[in-house]
């Protein structure tokens, strides 16, 4: 099964030049020349942020204030497929797949609320369902090599803190999930502890801990975000 869950439009294509930081890149457009535009991704991304490499582009809300003119939305990786590295997407995308019932892994909830604070994290949604809470967490992969899926690109504390949070909340009862949002064809998934060692840790202890963990396979194709139905396995602990 595949269905169209959010459409993002793509304005313009061009090549990758260089990320002077982790907020900008240049891109060489056809017929603009050197463009700046912002990268809404806080990964390294370095397998497809390279010299020359084909990135598409959408063009800023006229009329806004902001420094760039464009938003880096995808990089082609080396079988041709379009990757989308844009996280500021990952919340309209997760929404509508939770709100399909069809093929949410949670099925027909009572009601979604976003960016609920407990404890001391605010985590992406509130789900509630039978009069039960279900807390998830959401993460975009778009790194796979070999089609295993990792996550994350680089050291990041605040996603160690979700899981921390996340686990405390399955101790006192409610249900809590990590819902991986994988924007590359993968088989399975697995925790990129070369990366960043204590993520991976806490990713296992976790699912030890009854966190439900469900990666979900999307594509983009021409702008569109696409859900594809399929099972990506979870890689056993090898530590």
């Amino acid at each position: 099964m595949e269905k169209l869950i959010y459409k993002i439009g793509i304005d313009e294509a061009g090549k990758f030049l260089e990320r002077p930081n982790r907020f900008i890149a240049k891109v060489e457009l056809k017929d603009r020349g050197e463009v700046i535009c912002h990268v809404h991704d806080s990964g390294r991304i370095k397998e497809l942020l390279f010299l020359e490499n084909e990135v598409s582009l959408k063009k800023a809300k006229e009329g806004s204030k902001r420094k760039t003119d464009w938003d880096l939305i995808s990089a082609k990786a080396d079988d041709g497929e379009d990757i989308l590295i844009n996280s500021a997407y990952h919340r309209y995308i997760s929404e509508n797949f939770l709100k399909d019932f069809e093929i949410s892994p949670f099925g027909k909830i009572d009601s979604i609320t976003a960016e609920v604070k407990n404890g001391d994290s605010r985590l992406d949604y509130l789900l509630e369902k039978d009069g039960k809470k279900i807390w998830v967490e959401v993460k975009g992969v778009s790194l796979s090599v070999n089609k295993v899926a990792m996550f994350p690109d680089a050291p990041s504390t605040r996603a160690q803190k979700h899981l921390k949070e996340l686990i405390k909340i399955k101790e006192n009862g409610d249900r809590a999930a990590v819902l991986l949002l994988v924007f590359r064809d993968s088989e399975s998934f697995r925790p990129k502890y070369e990366t960043d060692l204590e993520f991976s840790k806490l990713f296992y202890k976790a699912m030890k801990a009854g966190v439900e963990i469900y990666p979900v396979q999307f594509y983009l194709k021409d702008g569109d975000i696409i859900y594809r139905e399929k099972k990506i396995e979870i890689l056993p602990e090898k530590l």
